[in-house]
């Protein structure tokens, strides 16, 4: 493997790594550091590599997976920069315990210049998608042989990963990783194993002068499904939960009938003077688009409409049985409200106005599984929280089905589902963290879900533009960083100035 050019971050071979792909060729990208720009190419190879296998629904997983193993092949290069540096000989025991004694403060902490260093060295990292007749292979490969104590290690690690039930015994039985092959390697095995992957799917070796990850995807995984294996009480709390209410059900089915005169609406809103307080109040918030502030029902069905309104009763609602029972998680609630706003925006400005209140009221909705989740398994809710702040994963949800058995977003759709929600509405929240996998005929509303999802999460600092799935980005045109963050800042822009508007109205 040959060693970059000081000038080029990284280089693709064949260029035209998509086309290469699609026609069943192999394809690679070589690097040496991790940049935005190298990862958005992975995920975008990966993207077309998994297409043609039919497996576009691993993707989530495997991103994951080829991070971590990306981010050990860089810190096994940067050890053997740094032995170099130390005049230190890695395959001797003794220096090998002296160097590591100091290799991770002096690395990563105190001396930042290193990385620019190692991004100029000849120290290399090749991500190679493989396609051999029935078999497929994505290897993860760096320009230095593992040694013997760091193989027994990763194979420790296999052997661990796959003895685990639950990703609470691994965070607990291992924290601290000097070697770079611990926790993470783990959580990525458990990912593999998870969606029916056996041990050997995964092997890493050496010739002596390379080592290569790799995992077999062997032609016996094809079309499979990932199981959701819930946990009882899980299940015994959705059953639980209360029915939607009968009134609400009753002036839904008034505003669905097309006869039906505004004053019937309001009238039958109007029985219930907690259901027009919540109305209002609604209709009036930072996060529903109205043309001018509401002050009465009559006034909410005509400047509303009946849409509207259905809207604002199902939120409602919801609300409603979610205060009784989880009140404590009301943050989470109230932070929906901008991405509510941000995704009733959207539809708006891409001409999609018949999707609006779908999409305002699925992206309201999106993590009510969440709240369930969080009042059920707190401590391992926690826990995967912990581990995605250690390991700087993006994808909670792969998480949690690890550790619970379902994501929040299935979660939440079934909790739907319960409440006999209109089926665009369902699937939006139980496909808005995986927009690839939408059902066609839901795509446009998935999409204006999902960015209206990335745009709120940018502004957490848990997402970014590099990972944004490339099909939505596409949908809109969004794929010039430029243009992202344009639209993005309007968004942004025009809810900071809704909610101040709001403030004044209502001093």
């Amino acid at each position: 493997m040959e060693g970059l050019q000081q000038k080029s971050q990284y280089f693709c071979k064949p260029a035209n790594y998509k086309e290469a792909l699609k026609m069943g060729q192999d394809g690679y990208i070589q690097f040496s550091l991790l940049t935005p720009e190298v990862e958005s190419i992975i995920i975008r190879m990966l993207s077309v590599y998994l297409a043609q296998l039919d497996l576009l629904y691993l993707k989530d997983m495997f991103i994951n997976i080829i991070k971590e193993l990306i981010n050990n092949a860089i810190k096994a290069n940067a050890k053997r920069l740094y032995f170099k540096q130390k005049n230190l000989d890695i395959n001797k025991t003794e220096d090998y315990r002296t160097g590591m004694e100091t290799f991770k403060e002096d690395v990563f902490v105190e001396n930042p210049e290193f990385l620019e260093q190692l991004g100029q060295s000849n120290f290399i990292v090749r991500v190679f998608f493989s396609i051999t007749g029935d078999t497929h292979k994505i290897h993860v490969i760096n320009n230095v042989p593992i040694i013997t104590e760091e193989m027994n290690k990763i194979n420790n690690r296999v052997k661990k990963a796959y003895s685990y039930s639950d990703i609470s015994d691994a965070f607990d039985d291992i924290l601290d990783d000097s070697e770079g092959a611990g926790l993470g390697l783990i959580i990525a095995l458990m990912l593999m194993k998870n969606a029916g992957f056996p041990p050997e799917a995964f092997a890493i070796s050496t010739n002596g002068k390379v080592t290569s990850a790799s995992i077999n995807i062997d032609e016996s995984f094809r079309n499979m499904d990932l199981k959701v294996k819930m946990a009882q009480e899980i299940i015994n709390e959705v059953e639980s939960l209360p029915s939607f209410p009968q009134n609400i059900l009753e002036i839904q089915r008034l505003c669905a009938n097309p006869e039906s005169t505004i004053k019937a609406i309001a009238d039958s809103i109007k029985r219930d003077p907690g259901l027009v307080t919540a109305i209002l109040k609604l209709a009036n918030s930072a996060g529903y688009i109205a043309s001018k502030r509401v002050e009465t029902i009559e006034e909410a069905v005509k400047i509303i409409g009946t849409k509207g309104i259905n809207t604002l009763l199902v939120a409602s609602g919801v609300q409603k049985i979610l205060d009784s029972r989880y009140k404590k998680f009301e943050t989470i609630w109230n932070n929906s409200y901008k991405t509510a706003f941000y995704a009733q925006f959207i539809a708006m400005k891409y001409r999609k106005e018949r999707l609006s209140e779908f999409a305002y009221l699925a992206s309201l909705l999106a993590d009510i599984g969440l709240m369930v989740l969080l009042s059920i398994k707190p401590d391992g809710i926690q826990k995967i929280r912990d581990i995605v702040g250690l390991k700087q994963l993006e994808n909670i949800s792969l998480l949690e089905e690890i550790s619970l058995g379902v994501s929040h977003s299935t979660l939440g759709s079934m909790i739907c589902q319960k409440w006999k929600f209109n089926d665009a509405l369902v699937k939006a929240i139980e496909f808005h963290h995986r927009p690839h996998l939408s059902p066609p005929q839901y795509r446009d509303l998935i999409y204006i879900v999902y960015l209206a999802y990335v745009f709120s999460s940018i502004e957490t600092k848990n997402f970014r533009f590099e990972i944004a799935d490339e099909d939505c980005l596409d949908y809109f045109k969004l794929n010039n960083k430029h243009d992202f963050e344009q639209l993005h800042e309007l968004i942004k822009a025009k809810y900071d100035e809704y909610i101040k508007t709001n403030q004044q109205i209502t001093q």
